[in-house]
């Protein structure tokens, strides 16, 4: 029960803030305007707002992410830009191991990092939302 209380509390989020601060980091190398990152859902607990951009994080923090950028124009910027997310959470998932940590949660870590990396690679899209892996198909296919 702690180990699932610590994936859904502490893993999950951290996680997912790795994940679109791989985004944020790639879009404000391609981007000249603020870049927001958007961390879980509901209302609003903390922002902070800096020069490039702003990071903000909601009531239900471990409940999704996102970035928000303006489109760049190039499209090996649009694929970069979507394949940092994953690429971070592979490369966490490829140091899990090395970490001073229990072996549970090192597992937790390693499976929860491949997966969202993983997952974001594949094509789909569900609810109005899309995975990086869409949003690379559509510039490879140039599909607007």
């Amino acid at each position: 029960m702690n180990d699932l209380l610590m994936v859904i509390l502490v893993i999950s989020p951290l996680s997912l803030l790795l994940h679109e601060t791989g985004h944020t980091l790639a879009a404000n190398v391609f981007t000249k305007a603020c870049v927001k990152l958007h961390l879980g859902i509901g209302p609003r607990l903390f922002t902070w707002k800096h020069a490039r951009g702003e990071v903000a994080i909601n009531a239900i923090y471990f409940a999704g992410g996102m970035t928000i950028s303006p489109q760049p124009e190039k499209a090996y910027s649009k694929v970069v830009i979507a394949l940092a997310g994953p690429f971070v959470n592979l490369c966490v998932a490829a140091l899990t191991p090395f970490l001073p940590l229990q072996p549970s949660m090192i597992a937790w870590i390693l499976f929860f990092n491949l997966w969202l990396g993983i997952t974001n690679l594949i094509p789909f899209k569900f609810f109005g939302k899309h995975s990086d892996g869409w949003t690379v198909m559509k510039v490879i296919f140039h599909r607007p």
